[in-house]
């Protein structure tokens, strides 16, 4: 049984091999590869021309050859232009001349230009009769160098090759196109059809194919017949489906394309039904089959009639119009020859085949088919030209030029019939205008004369001689000019005498033909049979090695392509059948068809006059009118004239477009920065707005007291006030809500001040406005919730005047009116900085009237100032006290001399001279009365001490009871008092003026708000002349006066180093001091230095190694050429962009920057400098786009003037369909390398003008909002790049690592965003400073001075503000102390703001990110580290004091630091009581004296007065007593005005002389930095220690 089953496999397998069917033959490789089996390349696409004669460059190498010969354009003239009109004598005809043409189209194409662009221009010689009409003389006609390979044109012995761009075999290309991919494009893939028009089931004799509506690149020059751009270009989709690239130049080729389309689906049809394949399913499985079988038979066939039938008549016709060139004779067929290379010559492309453009036709005669007795209808052409006949008897060649379609959808069948019977031109030398003239061009030189062409093209190839190229070929030389001539042609004889006096002209050898070119001689020698016997050699070698050469030939029977049956078939076939089988042509001789129904003769290629079917009426030639009989009598033109040759300007549309174009960009900055200003005004009245209180309705409990909101000015906004009325002292008193006086109204009556009414304005619009009105006060302007609680307080206010013997005055009037009339502040205050400008002139007679800045005072200004009478309040404002403090109050009554409650201008004056003298003791006297109520010449105990407490008041100091009575009994001690005892002046004396202070309290003033005080003796710098800034500058020594043993807790923490202070010698030279400066600024930022010049020299590199690419190493693709230096500017500088803005990211990578810092890392590179390096990097990037922006400037203006389709050469990787003109518009805002281009330089201007310091301060949420299109800018750059136009996309090599450093930084940063954070409490500050306590997140960890981002999810959960930690790592919970600088601290604060809660509303959460490093954290790695901090910026100090507190209470503490200097510069530390309970806690706790603790108080003036030198003395006092400050109740030594950086340091260097580098830190307002920038500057100046300086700014 097994046996059995073996069997029957084995037979079913037998059976199964037999049925196998027989593999398809091999056909011709359409890329012409592996033709050649032993030399594969042979025969190929885009290999080499092959040369029979030798090189004729001018160099040897690639120059152009016949540098010395005459001008194309006049060669032309005299040996090829001549009259036409004269039809072919042996018969030749149309049909045989564009059968040659697309011969030509099927084995050679060089026709492309070599890229980059070699213009070799032919200059058109002046007053040409149709290039130079006008004599301008300076007309060149466009002259493009053929392709060559790269690897050729190097030396001599390796001159330029030119590329055949298509094999030489006759292998069908011309019906299949010069690829696969073409010719899948254009077949139905169903039945082995190519596919048809509309895929509709025409009759093989009536389908065209089908449309071209997946654009092939066919051929598409501009069409020459139009007169406009838009209609002269247009879309390749208007073509049809066929094989051949130029099939569309004129009808008469394209009449062929559509034969052979037809005759192959004729053959598919025919092999499909031949085996049966009817059904669909088979036509679909069989398809491949069908169409190899026809594509080998229409391939075999055309090689039949090309070499058989076409070739021997054009070589030869004789006399006889029967006897033809006998092929057999000359070359046999001998069978296929590996050995032979079918390489097209350089011989037969530019010379030897154009022997058939004297052949050519102007025109062509149409026929219809046979009506009735009309046994020739010719049919007229349609002429749509202005100027030209409306119709014609031809159809004219230079006008149909690429509009083929027209006449072939009309009629295909009447152009073959046409094609039949015109006869061609005479075999002669003279070309038709249509070609020597009025050949179509390019766009902006519409018309050519291709014979100059020809000429030109054979010296670009480096064809040599006319003489060298026949002996080559085996033909002797010729000894004149005369032997050219051949036979009997008149117009040779013409050309030769007429080329013989150009070249006598010219200087060169006009007895012998030895430098004329090869085209001419070679069309010279023509004679009425056909080619002259040059011409005749090089065909006839061409395609002999075309033939023998090709393995795929159809007589080569071992390519086992063909059967007999099929063989037979193919001989068989002519033209004729052809166009028998396809067309509704009837042809003499094939079946049905006799003398009487004929419609062409049998021999297509030759009509022999009568004795053939419908001779032409008469010759085409133009200006010549005939009639026919067919237009019954009616004489018209034979051919209509060629629409004159056409320019055109490539810049043309793009005048307006360019300049336009950079200028809305150049104008986009400003327009942006005045949106910026916009914006930030904008924001300013918006944050007046948010200043204007919601007035709710509510009361005080406090009796006489009534709540408000006080319109302060149009500038400032609006306030909560309370108003509280004094009967007993008959005052209004105006303060905040928390009880701070404001300001106050006083109507007492005073001397020649009565005031016997009260004026109130109400608005009798709003209802809620209204305004107090008194003489010589700021007008009281008060809103209340709404018009009952405003009447209320009327109500209440008229019995408290009625009280005080005041009348009440109402007015009505609108709110606008009320506002603009009131006198505010603002107001009152530019008249008071003149009054105390004007009391400083008349104090100071030696002041300099222009240093006090008064304008122009014109009489009423001066009267109004002489007319002031300052008000407790305006007198208190003037010297920035508070109206209600004692200080104030007593010097006010004493300086009102006439007790008028107000003080005159002249009692100003009198006062101020007094305190601006030098007479101390006088001061010290003024200041006693002032205290002397009683006016007994002494003080009480209490009296002194009340004086004391006024004094605090100025600081907002206080001292508990038993702290006063210590000080008070210290200074009885010192004036020799008895406690308890009156204190008489003298005694006053011993305190205040004695010799310690004498000189302190003569150079003491009265210092005005606003206006600097002269003093007497500027620029002394003598130690009497100290002042007490000078005193305050110093930190370790400046206070080092008290005497051995007295208590003092401050000077614990002084080192009492002993050192030497022989320091190095400073340079003397200015030389020499320049070098050491900069010697200690290199060492302090060396890191710095380091890797910004490592990275300016690498991003140099990156620039200089594209710009000498493109300027050198790609020459060969001739954009730099096209372009100028322009292209290496822009591809530099676009590198260089590409590597800025994408290390940008690096820059912004906060936790890879916080995270590398706290590793080794940090020695050898500047993470804490990553905000400079971001701003560094982003100039960088600016300048290369500014650069690569007015680079691509002149490129684009270069690329706009240039021909259209010479760009696609230098952008090569660019899409750009050849009826779309590449101009300006089109290259900048339809290409996406153009239109994101745009748009990126808009955003890069957004982006960096809202990055301005004046955005960041004023518009801040737009800047924050601009700075995230980077995004937006990153895609633009990406897609700007994916054009290709000049290089592959580099972008992603540079982008790619920094983007995913900083997505992954992202992603960690946005893992804690998410997370609500619980705020604990919430506590609104002095100073708007905005304290939050709030959780701390699990696996939050972090050091002191580092800072975090949060943002508040009332306010938007996506808007992050950065904020410094005042919290120490120890701590439970997560502090900040945020101030309100701008809408969104401000709306913070709002938030946060207890009143503005709803009952058991719960307190806004957090999101939070961070923690961030900065330089502030690494203080402890300093022996020696100050910190200075200015206002809130003592922040990042807050977390770094606290966690000083923390180590302090271990045992050792292990970090390198051992000391810390620790500066507040604040106004009063009273805005920031926070920090002195820090300050207080680590007082407390430093037992071992680590931190020195220094507090600068600037709210007094620095130019010190007669009030700060009593509290000065009184702080000294005091620090004697308590060891500490008499304001801020703390050890720390507090000073007055601001501090003197230079000298502090100088100081601590000195106190520290064992330490090199010392560490500062700041943060604060940027004045306060660069100040102590340039004091460590300074220090560095200087050898010794460094100072190495870390700051913030906010």
């Amino acid at each position: 049984m097994d046996a059995l089953v073996c069997w029957l496999l084995l037979l079913l397998a037998f059976h199964v091999d037999c049925q196998e069917e027989t593999p398809d033959p091999e056909l011709h490789p359409l890329d012409g590869w592996y033709n050649n089996l032993i030399n594969p390349d042979w025969g190929a696409v885009d290999t080499h021309l092959l040369r029979k004669s030798k090189v004729g460059y001018a160099d040897g190498v690639y120059h152009m050859a016949g540098p010395m010969r005459p001008n194309p354009f006049e060669i032309s003239s005299a040996a090829l232009r001549g009259p036409m009109g004269f039809g072919s004598p042996r018969g030749r005809n149309a049909m045989i001349t564009y059968f040659g043409q697309q011969v030509v189209e099927e084995i050679m194409d060089s026709q492309r230009p070599g890229c980059p662009r070699e213009f070799e221009n032919i200059d058109v010689p002046k007053g040409h009769d149709l290039f130079d009409r006008e004599r301008k003389g300076n007309v060149q006609l466009p002259f493009i160098r053929s392709r060559y390979d790269f690897r050729t044109g190097q030396s001599p012995n390796n001159p330029r090759q030119q590329i055949s761009e298509i094999t030489p075999y006759i292998d069908g290309q011309l019906m299949y196109g010069p690829a696969k991919a073409w010719t899948d494009a254009i077949r139905e893939f169903r039945g082995g059809r190519l596919k048809a028009l509309d895929d509709k089931p025409h009759p093989i004799s009536m389908s065209l194919p089908d449309r071209n509506n997946i654009r092939l690149p066919y051929a598409n020059p501009p069409n020459p017949r139009e007169t406009t751009r838009e209609t002269r270009l247009r879309g390749v989709n208007r073509f049809w489906r066929l094989g051949n690239p130029r099939g569309f130049e004129n009808p008469f080729l394209l009449s062929f394309g559509v034969l052979w389309f037809r005759l192959h689906n004729y053959y598919a049809n025919k092999t499909a039904t031949n085996n049966g394949w009817t059904s669909d399913e088979d036509l679909f499985k069989f398809d491949e089959r069908i169409f190899n079988q026809a594509r080998k038979m229409v391939v075999g066939i055309y090689q039949k009639i090309v070499f058989y039938d076409w070739l021997p008549r054009w070589l030869k016709i004789e006399n006889d119009n029967q006897t033809f060139f006998d092929l057999s004779a000359r070359i046999p067929y001998r069978g296929y020859d590996p050995t032979v290379h079918p390489g097209i010559t350089h011989e037969f492309q530019t010379s030897a085949m154009r022997f058939g453009h004297t052949l050519v036709t102007p025109g062509l005669w149409r026929r219809a088919a046979p009506s009735g007795s009309d046994r020739c209808p010719w049919i007229p052409s349609k002429v749509n030209i202005a100027g030209q006949p409306g119709e014609v008897h031809a159809l004219r060649l230079c006008n149909a030029y690429w509009n083929s379609q027209e006449s072939v959808t009309e009629d295909v069948d009447a152009l073959f019939r046409g094609m039949a019977s015109t006869l061609a031109e005479r075999e002669d030398n003279i070309m038709v205008a249509d070609l020597a003239g009025d050949v179509f061009g390019p766009l902006e030189f519409s018309r050519r004369d291709l014979g100059a062409i020809n000429i030109q093209r054979a010296r670009d190839h480096g064809l040599p001689d006319y003489q060298s190229v026949r002996e080559a070929f085996g033909l002797p030389r010729l000894e004149s000019f005369e032997a050219m001539h051949n036979g009997s042609i008149q117009t040779n004889l013409d050309a030769i005498r007429e080329l013989k006096k150009l070249y006598v002209n010219e200087g060169l050898n006009g007895s012998a033909p030895n430098d004329v070119d090869l085209f001419v001689g070679g069309l010279i020698e023509t004679t009425l049979d056909g080619p002259g016997p040059l011409f005749t050699e090089i065909t006839l070698d061409q395609f002999r090695r075309i033939r023998d050469g090709d393995r795929f030939w159809y007589e080569n029977r071992d390519n086992g392509l063909f059967n007999d049956t099929e063989l037979n078939e193919i001989n068989s076939m002519t033209l004729g059948e052809v166009i028998a089988l396809v067309t509704n042509v009837k042809v003499d001789g094939q079946p049905g068809v006799n003398v009487n129904n004929r419609e062409i003769q049998r021999d297509v290629f030759i009509h022999r006059g009568n004795g053939d079917p419908c001779p032409q009426p008469a010759q085409l030639n133009i200006n010549t009118a005939v009639s026919v009989p067919q237009t019954n009598g009616i004489n018209r033109t034979i051919i209509e004239n060629c629409v004159p040759w056409q320019t055109y300007d490539y810049f043309s549309g793009s005048e307006v477009w360019f300049p336009l174009t950079f200028t809305v960009l150049a104008l986009f900055i400003p327009a942006t920065i005045g949106l910026m200003i916009c914006m930030a005004k904008i924001r300013e009245k918006k944050l007046v707005k948010a200043r204007q209180r919601i007035v709710k309705r509510e009361k005080t409990r406090e009796p006489h007291t009534y709540l408000a909101i006080e319109w302060v000015g149009p500038n400032d906004g609006e306030r909560h006030i309370k108003i509280k009325f004094d009967e007993n002292r008959k005052k209004i008193h105006v303060s905040d809500r928390r009880g701070k006086p404001l300001r106050m109204i006083d109507l007492r009556s005073h001397g020649s001040k009565q005031i016997d009414k009260l004026h109130i304005w109400v608005s009798e619009d709003t209802g809620t406005f209204m305004s107090v009105r008194t003489e010589g006060e700021i007008d009281l302007v008060l809103k209340f919730s709404d018009a009952m609680d405003r009447q209320e307080f009327i109500q209440k206010l008229e019995p408290f005047l009625r009280g005080i013997g005041l009348s009440l005055q109402k007015i009505n009037f609108k709110e606008e009116v009320i506002k603009k009339n009131a006198t505010t502040k603002e107001q009152r205050q530019k008249l008071l900085d003149k009054f105390f400008r004007i009391i400083c002139l008349q104090a100071f007679k030696h002041t300099n009237m222009d240093a006090m800045d008064l304008g122009v005072l014109d009489i009423e200004t001066s009267k109004q100032i002489a007319d002031i009478q300052l008000t407790r309040t305006e007198f208190a404002e003037a010297l920035q006290l508070k109206p209600t403090s004692l200080f104030v109050r007593n010097m006010f009554v004493l300086v009102d001399a006439d007790k008028t409650g107000f003080i005159s201008f002249k009692e100003f004056l009198d006062f101020f001279v007094v305190l601006s003298s030098d007479d101390g003791e006088g001061k010290v006297e003024l200041m006693f009365r002032m205290y002397d109520t009683s006016k007994r010449g002494v003080l009480t105990q209490k009296q002194f001490a009340l004086m004391i407490k006024s004094l605090l008041e100025l600081s907002d100091s206080s001292l508990e009871q038993r702290q006063l009575d210590q000080l008070v009994t210290s200074m009885y001690r010192t004036a020799g008092v008895q406690e308890g005892s009156d204190m008489t002046l003298d005694n006053f004396k011993k305190i205040f003026a004695s010799k310690e202070y004498a000189h302190t309290l003569d150079k003491a003033t009265l210092n005005l708000d606003g206006i600097s005080m002269p003093t007497k003796e500027e620029g002394s710098r003598s130690g009497a002349r100290m002042t007490l800034k000078a005193r305050g500058s110093t930190i370790v020594r400046g206070y080092n006066t008290m005497k051995p043993g007295t208590k003092n807790i401050s000077m614990k923490r002084q080192q009492s180093v002993s050192a030497p202070t022989n320091f190095a010698v400073y340079p003397r030279t200015a030389v020499g001091q320049k070098w050491y400066a900069f010697s200690q600024w290199v060492a302090t930022y060396q890191l710095q230095i380091f890797w910004l010049t490592l990275y300016t020299l690498v991003l140099l590199g990156i620039f200089l190694e594209r710009a000498f690419y493109y300027a050198f190493e790609r020459e060969h693709a001739g954009l730099r050429r096209l372009a100028g230096d322009g292209v290496t500017t822009t591809r530099g500088a676009a590198s260089a962009m590409m590597f800025t803005y994408s290390t940008l990211l690096i820059t912004m990578s906060r936790n890879m920057i916080t995270f590398f810092r706290e590793t080794f890392l940090h020695r050898f590179f500047p993470w804490d400098s990553m905000h400079f390096f971001h701003k560094y990097i982003a100039a960088l990037a600016l300048i290369f786009t500014i650069v690569h922006c007015i680079g691509h400037g002149f490129n684009l203006y270069h690329i706009s003037t240039q021909a259209s389709g010479d760009l696609n050469c230098y952008f090569t990787e660019y899409f750009r369909a050849t009826d779309v003109l590449a101009s300006f518009q089109y290259w900048t805002y339809t290409t996406i390398t153009g239109i994101t281009g745009i748009l990126a330089t808009i955003f890069v201007i957004i982006i960096y003008v809202f990055a301005m310091p004046y955005a960041r301060a004023h518009a801040f949420k737009a800047f924050r909002i601009t700075h995230s299109f980077y995004i937006i800018l990153y895609i633009l750059m990406i897609l700007h790049g994916s054009g290709r136009l000049v290089q592959p996309p580099l972008f992603q090599w540079y982008f790619i690592p920094p983007m995913i450093i900083f997505i992954i930084d992202k992603l960690i940063s946005l893992s804690r965003n998410n997370i609500e954070i619980t705020v604990k409490k919430a506590e609104l500050l002095p100073s708007d400073v905005t304290a939050l306590i709030f959780k701390r997140p699990a696996n939050f960890e972090y050091k002191s001075g580092q800072w975090v981002r949060i943002s508040c999810l009332n306010l938007g959960p996506n808007e992050y503000h950065p904020f410094t930690l005042t919290s120490a790592p120890h701590e439970e919970n997560l502090s900040l102390h945020i101030r309100a600088v701008g809408p969104w601290t401000t709306n913070l604060r709002a938030e946060y703001d207890a009143n503005n809660l709803e009952t058991g509303q719960e307190i806004p959460k957090l999101y939070l990110d961070g923690p961030y490093g900065e330089g502030h954290q690494d203080w402890y790695r300093y022996k020696v580290a100050i910190l200075v901090g200015g206002g809130i910026g003592v922040t990042p100090f807050a977390s770094i004091l606290k966690d000083i507190v923390n180590k302090s209470k271990i045992d050792e503490m292990r970090f390198p630091c051992k000391k810390v200097y620790f500066l507040w510069v604040t106004r009063t530390q009273k805005q920031f009581e926070w920090m002195t309970d820090i300050i207080r806690e680590v007082e407390q706790n430093d037992a071992n004296g680590f931190v020195d603790t220094h507090i600068f108080i600037t709210q007094f003036q620095q130019k010190y007065d007669i009030r700060t030198t009593m509290l000065y003395i009184c702080e000294r006092h005091f620090q004697k007593v308590a060891g500490r400050s008499l304001f801020t109740g703390l050890s720390a030594v507090t000073h007055f005005g601001r501090p003197k950086m230079t000298d502090i340091l100088r100081n601590i260097k000195l106190e520290h002389q064992n330490v090199n580098l010392f560490g500062v830190f700041s943060c604060g307002p940027a004045p306060l930095t660069r100040g102590l920038d340039r004091a460590c500057a300074d220090m560095n100046k200087v050898e010794g220690a460094v100072f190495k300086h870390h700051f913030e700014n906010f």
